[in-house]
């Protein structure tokens, strides 16, 4: 007994402090944290923030009701939005046409009579690319908040700041939409924390309850669960002391570090009550199970980990910090499955024998009926495999975070409708860098602004491109109603008068001028497609020896470069992972022979996953790309438990002991992750259900 106390106060002393002293980390699902490191664009965009400033927007459009009093309610979210922080800057109808904007939401002042006077002012450059007010029969605003780059707080604090004006307006018979990336951000903090407190909860109630079906002793279910759970939460407080920062996909780590350590010490904990049946006592048979499960289990854990580590190798931010936390977690799987949880089952045991053992038997039989039709089962899983790297060859990208939502959240509802209403939501930015100042040469204005025009002309997917040239244009209009720049001489004198308006696209004393296109919603491999003509475009337009150079970037355009490397991601790992783990597979077992035996039960798993995405037409998306290498890791630990102790006692014993603790972790694990799909996000639930199908096939 001396020897077990040892063991829990020990590892208790090193593991405990983790998991309730260290600090939590931070929730960080902002843009900036996903893209990818070594991306060659990221510097450009680095350099567009300092010279321009942020270029997240959040869209706001109301519609509906009376005109005078639509533009109250404009001017009040207006004033709201401006205090609320974290807003560099609203953009709308108050701020391009301040006197006219006063005049019509102002009965006194006549309010809506002015219209015939003052609603020339609707028809210029500006208000015809943005559609910033609309008073037509069903009379429309919008406004454009720009927002600088900060926490979540701040973008809660700016939405709570909007939400009630949607409650206002529906009560007035109006309606508020609202869109935009930082908004979607936001909801992905909210998703983050629904694995904490949601999925991971249901995901460890459904364990426990089939666990006390599978092991019929509370006493080793409480046993095997302290270890447990305190290598998921001492992972997690190594990621607060290393100072990193928890989101979507690292929330992931959490359950998935809880059924593989569970997967581990399951086999302990039946080898412990088997041991139990043979009439040893608790604390003998429940160190005897340590050391017989101990080469197994290290191997297991230490193959996952290397395959989970190989994750760091990713330009990801978040999917290298999810590789880094799992595989900590599974190297403290150690102590805590072959140390802390044989004493605990050891202190734990009592007095009485565990319940005989019926499954056993009947998977031997299972088993030997498998092998007496080699053959047939062989060609059936090569056959599954082949289908399912066919399957791996079609998965496509899901690169709008927007379709994470379900169609009712009223996020999406919003995002959709504005996309119909032809309101712009996401952005790319071009910026052009000359030798000499741009902002008040008359020849460079005119030939960039030709250029702008020649791209919404030309490219269906741009609605409008906002810049320096047509904000010179609708100065014009004001002065001489007519859609043209200023003339040349008097530039200078304009810019100064709007300094402060036209400073958003001008840097670097004005050898630096913002082209904001607005656009559709698109995929990775349009915006590739759509970059490559903008700069065919300007090599056509500028030669160059006019000294003129095009950068594009923006933050959508490394979203997308995020997009596209999460099937980059998808392979990578898995092929680094698969690898690896059949690497240490033969150096584990000592035998060529045995270690390709094992190849073929490894690779079913993620085979019948890729089918299943396949045939279900789900997409990669943040969750999705980390189940091939999930479910990889579910199969080496199995695989690697079943052959060690086949190759120790055979098939008949294997089938019995070793066999029974596979299809108990597997239904155990499985039942766990269907728990998760009650989730109403699209990669929470689409995690569990590939997980669960994962651990399925695993059987096989």
């Amino acid at each position: 007994m001396l020897r077990s106390l040892t063991a829990v106060g020990v590892v208790l002393a090193g593991v405990l402090p983790l998991a309730a002293l260290a600090p939590r980390p931070r929730l960080d699902n902002a843009v900036a944290s996903w893209f990818p490191a070594h991306d060659p664009h990221l510097g450009a965009y680095r350099s567009f923030l300092a010279d321009f400033g942020a270029d997240e927007v959040v869209v706001v459009q109301l519609g509906g009701g009376d005109g005078p009093g639509l533009l109250r309610l404009v001017g009040e979210v207006a004033e709201v939005a401006a205090e609320a922080p974290g807003v560099e800057r609203v953009l709308g109808p108050h701020t391009a046409f301040p006197t006219a904007f006063e005049l019509l939401s102002d009965p006194e002042l006549g309010g809506m009579d002015n219209l015939g006077t003052c609603g020339w002012v609707l028809s210029g450059p500006l208000n015809g690319a943005l559609h910033l007010l609309d008073l037509g029969p069903s009379p429309r605003a919008r406004l454009f908040l720009l927002l600088a780059p900060g926490p979540p707080r701040e973008r809660a604090a700016l939405e709570a700041a909007l939400l009630p004006f949607r409650e206002r307006a529906r009560a007035e018979g109006r309606e508020l939409l609202l869109a935009g990336q930082p908004l979607v951000n936001l909801e992905l903090d909210r998703a983050a924390r629904e694995v904490d407190r949601v999925a991971m909860p249901l995901l460890v109630g459904v364990c426990v309850l089939v666990l006390l079906a599978a092991l019929r002793s509370p006493r080793a279910v409480l046993a095997l669960l302290l270890p447990v759970g305190l290598g998921v939460f001492a992972s997690e407080g190594l990621l607060g002391l290393w100072g990193g920062s928890t989101n979507l996909v690292v929330a992931i780590a959490k359950p998935l570090l809880f059924v593989l350590l569970l997967a581990c010490g399951f086999h302990v904990a039946v080898a412990t009550l088997d041991a139990r049946r043979a009439g040893a006592s608790a604390e003998r048979a429940a160190w005897r199970a340590a050391r017989r499960k101990a080469p197994a289990c290290l191997l297991a854990l230490f193959t996952t980990a290397i395959g989970f580590g190989s994750l760091a190798l990713s330009d990801v931010g978040p999917v290298r910090t999810f590789g880094l936390c799992t595989a900590a977690g599974l190297g403290l799987g150690a102590p805590l499955l072959l140390l802390l949880l044989p004493g605990l089952l050891a202190l734990f045991g009592g007095r009485g024998l565990p319940p005989r053992d019926s499954v056993g038997p009947l998977l031997a039989r299972l088993v030997g009926w498998a092998e007496s039709r080699a053959r047939w089962v062989l060609a059936v899983a090569l056959l599954c495999v082949l289908c399912g790297a066919g399957a791996a060859r079609g998965l496509r990208v899901q690169p709008h975070a927007i379709d994470y939502f379900p169609a009712d959240h009223w996020l999406r509802r919003d995002h959709e409708r504005l996309e119909r209403d032809g309101a712009p939501l996401v952005g790319l930015e071009l910026v052009v860098r000359g030798a000499r100042p741009l902002h008040t040469d008359a020849e460079a204005l005119a030939s960039l602004d030709r250029w702008a025009r020649g791209i919404v002309a030309a490219e269906p997917e741009v609605h409008a491109c906002l810049s320096l040239p047509l904000l010179y244009r609708e100065a014009g209009y004001r002065t001489a109603r007519q859609d043209a720049m200023p003339a040349g001489f008097l530039l200078p004198d304009v810019f100064a008068k709007r300094a402060e308006e036209f400073s958003p696209f001008v840097a670097d004393a004005g050898r630096a001028l913002r082209f904001s296109l607005v656009l559709d919603t698109l995929g990775p491999r349009e915006v590739e497609r759509l970059r490559e003509r903008l700069e065919a475009s300007f090599r056509a337009a500028f030669p160059a020896d006019e000294g003129l150079e095009l950068t594009l970037t923006g933050s959508y355009e490394l979203l997308m470069h995020t997009q596209r490397s999460l099937l980059t991601t998808l392979r990578e790992s898995l092929l680094t992972t698969a690898v690896l783990m059949q690497l240490v597979l033969f150096v584990a077992l000592g035998s060529l022979r045995v270690g390709f035996a094992g190849l073929l039960p490894n690779a079913i798993p993620v085979a019948v996953l890729f089918l299943f995405m396949r045939g279900a037409g789900m997409g990669v998306d943040v969750g999705t790309s980390m189940t091939a290498a999930v479910a990889l890791g579910i199969a080496v630990d199995d695989t690697l438990h079943f052959l060690h102790a086949w190759q120790r006692h055979g098939t008949h014993a294997t089938a019995t002991s070793t066999g029974r603790a596979i299809l108990f972790t597997s239904l155990v694990i499985g039942l766990g992750f269907l728990s998760v799909t009650t989730s109403r996000f699209t990669p929470t639930r689409d995690f569990g259900l590939l997980c669960a199908a994962a651990m399925l096939a695993a059987l096989g």
